[in-house]
């Protein structure tokens, strides 16, 4: 016997699809021809072993063949090429009810799915008053599925699936069905089945929730797979390819000021003009990430010489508190004797203590005393934060920590 539940060997599924469909002769007369069908290779050779008894999960981009991969190890679609050997009995949480009968109730559909995964009436019988009593459906259990709400339909659909004693468990983006009550018994239920060493493979865009329940993760971009590893490992390198891939294709604009949208004096010798952030190698971002450094870059015009001007620099998060304030001055930097001109200041923040969230940006500029305000620019940024490892933050700054245990 095989050490492993699901073996997957140089697997693809291709489909034919066309943008152009003749369904009936006379539109075949009427319209011609269609155009031929294009191959589409929705998973596209890939090899994996899934260890009995672990949690294993796939992550990807919508249309990466997460989902069809899923699908043809529990056998409801067939690989183009290569093969799937696996052992014991697959209960689906693919499609959640796509087994039962509208006009059926949901006492009589839950003996239909028993019969459909192949057990015994007795052993139907011996879980119907647990998959009830899980679904919490007991007051709505003997009427016709077709009354009930979509929430109603999918914890039926988990609690029949997960009663159904599987030896290997395939969910598929339903890890948050029903309020938070039930999802917690779902996670719950979930650990036990692994526990009792039933293999479980899932499909989500949940990270963090992937991280803290598998022991194993595939990444597969495209029909092809990218990577395996360790949860944290696996999901801090997609995460970078799509933080990387959303800041190129939608780097935040540079925030350029008016003229009239000054609130120094009139006489000031100094106007703040734009404010960007941007990689500490110069190039636009649409984010910034927790733990990375990233440079906000100010530019000013200045019509006269200024001694030793302080930029302040405040930060506020979009719930509202002051996050911080960063001052030259403050941090022992001296620009001495500035000259007339256009000016670029540039402030790298170091290993970003920013937790992800929406943070504005404020910019006040004050003579080298202190107390004389040059010019203010309020609400001057908006920027948001990410996660490299898909974790949302309590608060708003990570703070740098070492624990030790005597």
């Amino acid at each position: 016997m095989s050490d492993y539940a699901v073996e997957i060997s140089n697997v693809g599924k291709r489909f034919m699809r066309s943008s152009e469909r003749r369904n009936s002769i006379k539109e075949r007369i009427v319209r011609g021809q269609g155009k031929r069908a294009e191959e589409f290779w929705a998973v596209k050779d890939v090899s994996l072993n899934i260890p009995k008894g672990s949690v294993y999960g796939l992550i990807g981009h919508n249309g990466s063949g997460k989902s069809t991969l899923l699908k043809m190890i529990g056998g409801i679609y067939r690989p183009t090429e290569g093969t799937i050997a696996s052992q014991g009995r697959i209960a689906s949480l693919i499609e959640l009810g796509a087994g039962f009968h509208p006009e059926m109730t949901g006492r009589e559909n839950i003996g239909l799915n028993g019969s459909i995964l192949g057990l015994p009436r007795k052993e139907i019988a011996e879980v119907t008053d647990e998959i009830i009593d899980f679904s919490g459906l007991r007051e709505f259990i003997d009427d016709p599925v077709k009354h009930y709400s979509s929430g109603m339909y999918v914890r039926l659909g988990f609690a029949v699936a997960v009663h159904m004693k599987p030896d290997v468990l395939l969910v598929d983006e339903v890890l948050a069905v029903g309020d938070e009550e039930f999802q917690r018994k779902c996670f719950d239920h979930l650990y036990s089945l692994r526990k009792a060493g039933k293999t479980i493979i899932v499909v989500s865009h949940g990270l963090g929730q992937l991280e803290a329940l598998c022991d194993e993760v595939a990444w597969l971009e495209r029909g092809s797979l990218q990577e395996i590893g360790e949860p944290t490992d696996v999901v801090a390198s997609y995460l970078k390819r799509v933080n990387a891939e959303e800041s190129a294709r939608n780097p935040l604009a540079e925030a350029k000021r008016e003229e009239q949208d000054h609130e120094g004096g009139l006489q000031s010798a100094l106007r703040l003009k734009s404010v960007q952030i941007t990689s500490t190698e110069g190039n636009a971002l649409n984010h910034a990430e927790t733990g990375t450094t990233f440079t906000f870059k100010i530019g000013m015009t200045l019509y006269d010489t200024v001694l030793g001007p302080n930029i302040r620099v405040a930060l506020q998060h979009e719930s509202g508190p002051l996050v911080t304030m960063i001052s030259n001055h403050r941090l022992g930097f001296d620009f001495s004797y500035v000259p007339a001109g256009e000016h670029t200041v540039e402030i790298d923040l170091l290993d970003n203590p920013l937790l992800p969230g929406r943070y504005r940006v404020h910019v006040d500029v004050f003579d080298h005393t202190g107390a004389k305000l040059l010019d203010s620019w309020n609400e001057a940024a908006e920027f948001p934060v990410r996660s490299g490892s898909g974790e949302i933050g309590q608060g708003f700054v990570q703070l740098p920590a070492e624990y030790r245990m005597n």
